[in-house]
């Protein structure tokens, strides 16, 4: 018997955080495996994240800041992401035993064969309410809670393109167990986050993913907001805040979307070397950033478009 760590990437947002609490619950209800299943984080947890943690009672995932070398390689489960520039340091020192993710598969390569499911769904957490079902159990209302804000805050409400005829299904189905509205519900988890107190720092660092674009360190972050205006009203400390995240992390060059979900659409920002970006994106790099219409997710209308066009 092996204890397998499950965790999501790195700044882990709502999804990230909340696939691993309740996917290592269910693979513990099961005894998956003849394992046990230990919940982890690769950052601080989301203020919304936290906070329904606390009400539900359920332990927050303890931080996981590196896998050392030992004998025996650690057992892990990847969720909400896959590759290598999002996940923990010293992931070399692990075996990869199962993936959960609803994005791209990038440089991903194991030395063994492993589960992966992997679906074209709006949230990780869409997966992991199918898995239930698989594997012949319901969840608890503390676990459909923790589903479906996830599912809300990754879709943002149903409303992005990544969200599919099936995260509509079982938002409803969720919502109908808890007697909730999933829309309402989910936008009650997104203004638990601290109204107005982000810094330039966080609205640039809280979630953010690496990717390699063309042979070099693209940084593509994303501030979600119901009001964009005091965040346009910061541009000039977000954009110092970009050029020293993109230091710290040797990135060429970094691209940062703060989406208002009220106006349904993001204002891009770009810093450095986003050549690629500006290319896969048809926009230019100017001080205000360029207000983009209905561009709310960043996997499928911003890292997809460049990856294509590079």
């Amino acid at each position: 018997m092996s204890n397998v760590l499950v965790f999501g990437h790195l700044n882990p947002d709502n999804d990230a955080v909340m696939s691993a609490v309740v996917l290592s619950q269910l693979l513990n209800q099961v005894n998956f495996n003849g394992d046990t299943y230990e919940a982890r984080r690769l950052g601080p947890l989301p203020a919304e994240t936290a906070k329904l943690l606390a009400d539900l009672g359920i332990d927050e995932p303890a931080l996981l800041e590196e896998i050392p070398a030992a004998d025996e390689p650690q057992p892990v489960v990847l969720t909400d992401h896959n590759e290598i520039g999002q996940t923990v340091a010293g992931i070399e020192n692990a075996q990869v035993v199962g993936v959960v993710d609803h994005h791209r598969f990038g440089d991903f390569t194991t030395a063994a064969p492993l589960t992966i499911v992997a679906m074209p769904w709006g949230s990780s957490c869409t997966i992991v309410t199918k898995l239930f079902d698989v594997l012949g159990q319901k969840p608890t209302d503390a676990q459909a809670k923790c589903l479906l804000a996830a599912m809300m805050t990754d879709t943002l409400m149903l409303k992005s393109p990544t969200t599919t005829d099936v995260d509509r299904a079982v938002a409803a189905a969720l919502g109908e167990q808890l007697g909730v509205d999933p829309v309402k519900f989910g936008m009650e988890v997104f203004l638990s986050r601290p109204s107005g107190s982000f810094t330039a720092e966080q609205m640039v660092g809280n979630d953010i993913k690496l990717f390699e674009v063309a042979g070099k360190k693209l940084l593509i972050g994303q501030y979600e907001t119901v009001d964009k205006s005091r965040a346009l009203g910061m541009v000039d400390e977000i954009r110092a805040a970009m050029r020293a995240y993109q230091a710290e992390k040797g990135a060429d060059g970094i691209v940062l979307c703060v989406t208002d979900i009220m106006e349904e659409g993001s204002q891009v920002l770009l810093e450095g070397d986003t050549v690629a970006a500006q290319k896969g994106l048809r926009i230019e790099d100017v001080p205000e950033g360029v207000w983009c219409p209905g561009v709310l997710s960043r996997k499928k209308q911003v890292a997809a478009p460049i990856l294509a066009a590079n």
